[in-house]
């Protein structure tokens, strides 16, 4: 009998690590925060909170005297996912908040100027930011060719 073993001997399989299934629980494990995140409830909106806007919006402005002088009509435009800080909220009407563009990234008319106070309808914001719509973002800016 022969003790010494040579690699010939050996099966493929017999030596290889399972990095298929390793990969699939890292991944798996990676994605149960995301999925609970995006799944978990809003709570109540309140002052001095950030939030995101659900699409893009057509707001106006608090102040009727900032639109003529920079080139406004009277209102802006905030893109899909802008962060903004709840500065009021209108509790006798209830369908009304005051809140300030500070995650602007367009600072031409006719988009919202960064520190600007805006009206905004609970309707039209988040307390999430759109977690798939930013990574689907993220993966066609990777694409060469589009902008």
């Amino acid at each position: 009998m022969n003790a010494d073993h040579s690699p010939e001997d050996e099966t493929p399989h017999s030596s290889r690590t399972p990095l298929i299934p390793i990969g699939l629980a890292i991944v798996t494990v990676l994605m149960v925060p995301v999925l609970l995140y995006s799944v978990g409830p809003e709570g109540p909106l309140k002052v001095g909170d950030v939030v995101f806007t659900r699409d893009r919006h057509r707001v106006k402005f608090l102040d009727p005297n900032i639109s003529p002088i920079q080139g406004y009509q009277g209102f802006c435009i905030l893109e899909s996912r802008v962060q903004l800080v709840i500065q009021k909220i209108e509790t006798m009407s209830g369908s009304g908040m005051v809140a300030e563009p500070i995650g602007v990234e367009k600072i031409d008319v006719p988009y919202c100027p960064p520190r600007t106070s805006v009206l905004l309808h609970p309707s039209q914001v988040t307390l999430k930011a759109d977690l798939w719509g930013g990574l689907r973002d993220s993966f066609l800016n990777l694409v060469p060719g589009r902008s």
